[in-house]
C-alpha cells in the first residue's frame, strides 16, 4: 500500500507519515506543496492521497483537480482533504465529488480509522 500525504506543516506531515507507516505496514511519500505532489502522482500509483487545503506554490484543491481532470495513475484514487477553514464551497466543485473532507484539528484516531477504511 502506499500513500501520499500533501501538507506544508512539516511537523503534521511528519506526524501522519509516521502513524500511516507504523499503524498500516505501508509507504508513504510526502510532499509540502500541491505541485510537488501533482508531479509524484504522475509517477507512482498511491492508495490512498492526503492533502491540506492551504499550501503554498499550488493549493490541495487545485491538485485534486489536476489529478481527478488530467490523465495519470491516480485519477481514481481516493482523496481526504483536511482543512483549518470550512469545506464550504470547495464541496460543492464537480471535481472534489468522492473526496472526504477533515476539518483541522482532527482527532488522530478517527482520521486513522477513516484511513484504515480506505487501505486496511
Amino acid at each position: 500500500m502506499n500513500v501520499l500525504v500533501v501538507d506544508d506543516e512539516k511537523d503534521l506531515a511528519d506526524m501522519l507519515e509516521e502513524e500511516i507507516e507504523s499503524r498500516f505496514m505501508c509507504r508513504v511519500d510526502t510532499a509540502s506543496n500541491g505541485l510537488d505532489a501533482f508531479i509524484m502522482c504522475q509517477k507512482h500509483p498511491y492508495d490512498l492521497i492526503i492533502s491540506d487545503h492551504e499550501m503554498p506554490i499550488m493549493k490541495g484543491s487545485a491538485l485534486i483537480i489536476g489529478i481527478r481532470t488530467r490523465e495519470n495513475l491516480n485519477q481514481k484514487t481516493p482523496i481526504f482533504m483536511v482543512t483549518a477553514f470550512s469545506a464550504d464551497g470547495l464541496d460543492s466543485l464537480p471535481e472534489l465529488d468522492g473526496v472526504t473532507f477533515f476539518k483541522k484539528p482532527f482527532k488522530m484516531e478517527e482520521f486513522l480509522r477513516s484511513i484504515g477504511k480506505i487501505i486496511a
